[in-house]
């Protein structure tokens, strides 16, 4: 770390898990950082700091972890991205073996976003001036629905994938297998039923690399390997 003028943040899902404060043990981070001579931080958070404030795993922690970055005395800049496009590599095992997805709320849209766009808006934060003290909202170009990036799927592989709808109680006792209940909870209102600020496409990926943000379309072709 001595020698960095940046730091870019990312918190893991184990790290929030296993630490009995978040933000405290970020905020100890970012002093040993400033200490070693790093100027700016971008972190990467979350967009349910804004839209499930109330959800432990989606909203609070995510909110003391950015409070920390505030605090921190250098010149920060969150990300909150909403869901990623690669959320999808969830499905390659069935569509490899059986050319099948199975999903709950096949119609729900949501602007899912690539997660390199993601890297790309972190490359400009972290080298170019003029983003200290912005929050920015990162979302694809378009709301897709979990049939239509099946299909998106299908059509990268060149093969039709066949899409069935589980109910909600199925997709949660799913979900409980690898996610701890009150993530699962949330995540299944936000896909299930996203307020109007999580379907909300979003101007600033656009505005901050001169082009639109890419599609899901564009994913799924550019990381068709790992579906076939």
């Amino acid at each position: 770390m001595v020698g960095a003028g940046a730091l870019f943040l990312l918190i893991s899902g184990d790290f929030v898990a296993a630490a009995d404060s978040p933000g405290g043990v970020i905020g100890r981070v970012l002093d040993d950082a400033g200490s070693a001579g790093a100027g700016r931080v971008v972190l990467l958070s979350s967009q349910g700091v804004a839209t499930r404030p109330g959800s432990s795993s989606h909203g609070s922690t995510a909110r003391s972890i950015e409070d920390a970055v505030r605090r921190s005395g250098m010149d920060w800049t969150i990300l909150r991205p909403g869901g990623f496009d690669s959320n999808a590599y969830a499905w390659a095992e069935s569509v490899r073996a059986r050319r099948a997805v199975a999903a709950p709320f096949g119609d729900v849209g949501l602007p899912f976003i690539d997660p390199d766009d993601i890297a790309e808006v972190a490359a400009v934060a972290l080298r170019e001036d003029g983003h200290a003290g912005q929050v920015y909202e990162l979302t694809g170009p378009a709301l897709t629905t979990p049939r239509q990036r099946a299909e998106a799927i299908g059509e990268a592989l060149g093969e039709p994938i066949r899409f069935t709808e589980q109910t909600r109680a199925e997709a949660r006792a799913q979900m409980l297998r690898f996610m701890p209940e009150p993530v699962v909870e949330t995540t299944l209102s936000i896909i299930g039923e996203p307020t109007p600020a999580e379907r909300r496409v979003s101007p600033d990926v656009e505005r901050l690399l001169g082009r639109a943000p890419r599609t899901f379309a564009e994913w799924a072709r550019r990381n068709a390997a790992a579906f076939r």
